[in-house]
């Protein structure tokens, strides 16, 4: 065989292998992509459990635009504003021009009441997908709290908090954790707050959650499950659990009122979207730390563009 013969034939191998390399490596790709995204053009179920709240509502959405399932739990999956304003955010965004890629699911749920737990992980069992074998994440918004000095305070504000914040949060654990281990999901709570005056009691609760937490994080270790906790010191108590604040944008008649859901800022929902996708989660995420120097919060990891965010920010709906 001549040499020049030779030399064509195995550049021609070389090529015929670094083809078939690139097609493997393309199989190998999709196959990967296939098995981290079982449910298709979705990313996967989120469970949080009070979407009666600002907060609740914001981080809903957020992560439904994200392409997720979100599972919002709601005292009034039907008739109460929360879940009107879900539903028309869902429809607004399908109407658009970039309609979102994921969903939002109106759930029952109670975390003071076990039965209505229960019955809500059976619900959400039934809507997953043939190829969803758990949820990714039970995200734990719901709680309390009520801002006075102790020896002011009704005891039974004391039991609420604790009832809410800290039971709730167990029975949360209990009820969900069937749907996590299969995923080896995330816990996530909210941790540790602020220690303002007036908030003795509700940082008591927090400091508890804190420590169930720790004990949870032990205890799931073993199933794959991280329990994660986002501390929301530098974002005001009242903020966490508020309900959405309606407005209107024009005295005119037929124009729709707006309802605020802006908690926190993008740079706080990013830190969240951390927690969840962070292949070897921390126990703690930051949600906004303060700066003395400019008597202002900044978010984690964030710059000065918070107001710049704040100012941007729409409500996320019109009914």
């Amino acid at each position: 065989m001549e040499v020049q013969t030779a030399l064509v034939l195995t550049v021609q191998l070389i090529a015929l292998f670094s083809i078939a390399g690139a097609l493997l490596l393309y199989l190998l790709c999709k196959v990967r992509g296939t098995r981290d995204d079982p449910t298709g053009t979705q990313k996967g179920s989120i469970l949080i459990t009070c979407a009666d709240t600002a907060l609740g509502l914001q981080i809903c959405t957020f992560f439904a635009s994200k392409g997720h399932r979100v599972f919002a739990g709601m005292k009034d999956p039907v008739e109460s504003l929360p879940a009107k304003l879900l539903r028309g955010w869902m429809k607004m965004r399908e109407n658009s021009d970039t309609p979102v890629s994921g969903s939002v699911v109106p759930m029952k749920i109670d975390v003071t009441r076990e039965d209505v737990l229960r019955e809500a992980a059976e619900s959400m069992g039934a809507h997953l997908n043939a190829g969803e074998r758990g949820i990714l994440a039970v995200i734990n918004t719901a709680g309390s709290v009520y801002r006075g000095r102790i020896d002011s305070q009704d005891s039974l504000q004391w039991e609420n908090m604790f009832k809410n914040n800290v039971m709730g949060c167990l029975r949360t654990a209990r009820a969900f954790i069937g749907l996590l281990r299969p995923t080896r999901g995330r816990l996530i709570l909210l941790g540790s707050g602020n220690d303002d005056d007036g908030l003795t009691v509700f940082m008591a609760t927090r400091n508890a959650v804190q420590g169930c937490a720790d004990a949870l994080r032990k205890e799931l270790k073993p199933y794959g499950v991280s329990v994660v906790t986002l501390d929301s010191r530098g974002v005001p108590a009242e903020s966490l659990f508020k309900a959405p604040v309606p407005y209107t944008i024009s005295d005119e008649e037929g124009v729709p009122t707006q309802y605020s859901a802006d908690v926190l800022t993008t740079s706080a929902l990013g830190v969240i979207e951390r927690a969840l996708y962070d292949t070897r989660p921390s126990e703690a995420y930051c949600l906004s730390v303060p700066n003395s120097k400019f008597q202002m919060r900044l978010p984690c990891r964030s710059s000065l563009k918070i107001s710049a965010s704040r100012a941007d920010s729409k409500p996320i709906q019109s009914v």
